[in-house]
């Protein structure tokens, strides 16, 4: 059996495998956490070297290989030896020390601050479920599953003014909007709207990274405004990606119909269409079929990362753990691919960086990452 599973192990990592071999391996590896024998994650990354040299596997592609492939394939490999295979030599200090140090960091979790008209701040994570304001007939409140919701109790017409609601590093929220929208934040972003829409037209403010379920109103379009262009619909489900440090604005619609303007430039996406603004080149582009589920991976819990430079991986752990990363030396322009959970402790997160000969350092709430 062992030498069949190596085989298959084999295939799978080079990404042969057929539909059948692949579901067959991936739900070994789904069932490892009920084994009483199971593998840990430290058993798995001690002893990466040795699951190479028994696929035979050519060290020079090591690190394109998915992140997810290779702790799939330890895992099971570990499991088919004569017995656990344990490693006893002692882990190097410097894990220790970092082990140590990121035991109490945890990931980000329903965090926000909500500011309103009248200049009232109100911090959503220490505010006690039910009733939290309310103005000319709309009541805004902490629902029992955290979210913020407002309920429109009388009309509301002649009602002025803006609410902000705004996640910190470290933070995410959902919002049930006025109009029945609902908008899934990410951390480090903040979402300006006014207390009632008006009869014309639904404004909303973007800086950050927002899923949006879009209320339909035919007669009224929803536009979301952002630094540098402009996204309009009537009712239908996307992502915006709009923070200031991102090298792209990215507009991904999954489901219905999305109008994005910049300037002059009008483009109409289409479900599984991403709409790309460059400021480099302060252009408009269309990239049809992406990866919705990549696309949207935050809103599930899990970081997903496919051809993605350290860097780009480094800016989304920056934000979730609210911690800031500071580079030394030649960073490596390589590209990774995996899944990391988004409910993991920094530790964990920091192992995996470990596995990929990332050499990573923390002191406080900076890691350092230095290049080869």
């Amino acid at each position: 059996m062992e030498n069949n599973a190596k085989k298959l192990l084999e295939q799978y990592l080079s990404g042969n495998c057929t539909p059948e071999e692949k579901a067959i391996v991936e739900d070994w590896y789904l069932q490892l956490p009920f084994e009483r024998n199971a593998p840990h994650y430290e058993q798995i990354e001690a002893s990466k070297e040795e699951v190479f040299q028994r696929l035979h596997f050519p060290r020079k592609v090591k690190r394109i290989v998915r992140l997810k492939r290779i702790a799939i394939a330890a895992s099971i490999l570990l499991c088919f030896t004569a017995g656990l295979y344990y490693l006893n030599r002692k882990p190097e200090t410097s894990a220790l020390l970092v082990k140590k140090e990121l035991k109490d960091v945890l990931p980000g979790r329903n965090k926000a601050t909500l500011t309103l008209a009248d200049g009232r701040v109100v911090d959503l994570d220490q505010a006690q479920n039910g009733q939290i304001a309310s103005q000319n007939g709309i009541v805004i409140r902490k629902a029992e599953n955290g979210q913020l919701e407002y309920v429109v109790q009388d009309n509301p017409s002649g009602i002025t003014g803006n609410n902000v609601i705004s996640t910190p590093r470290g933070g995410q929220y959902q919002v049930s909007l006025p109009d029945g929208t609902k908008v899934w934040l990410n951390a480090a972003t903040s979402l300006k709207y006014p207390y009632s829409f008006t009869k014309q037209e639904r404004v909303v403010e973007l800086n950050g990274e927002a899923y949006f379920e879009v209320a339909k109103d035919k007669h009224r379009p929803f536009r979301v405004k952002t630094n540098n262009q402009t996204v309009e619909v009537l009712g239908t489900h996307f992502n915006i990606n709009a923070y200031s440090d991102e090298p792209l604005l990215k507009t991904t619609l999954l489901e219905g119909a999305v109008k994005v303007s910049h300037a002059n430039e009008v483009i109409n996406l289409h479900p599984g269409d991403q709409a790309r603004f460059s400021p480099n080149n302060d252009r408009l582009t269309v990239v049809q079929g992406v990866d919705l589920d990549q696309e949207v991976a935050w809103k599930n819990d899990i970081f997903a990362f496919d051809n993605a430079d350290l860097k780009t991986i480094m800016r989304q752990i920056s934000r979730w753990y609210d911690i800031d990363v500071v580079y030394k030396g030649n960073i490596t322009t390589e590209k990774y691919f995996g899944d990391i959970p988004r409910n993991s402790n920094l530790s964990e997160v920091f192992k995996i960086l470990q596995l990929n000969h990332i050499d990573v350092k923390i002191s406080g709430k900076t890691m350092t990452i230095t290049g080869n």
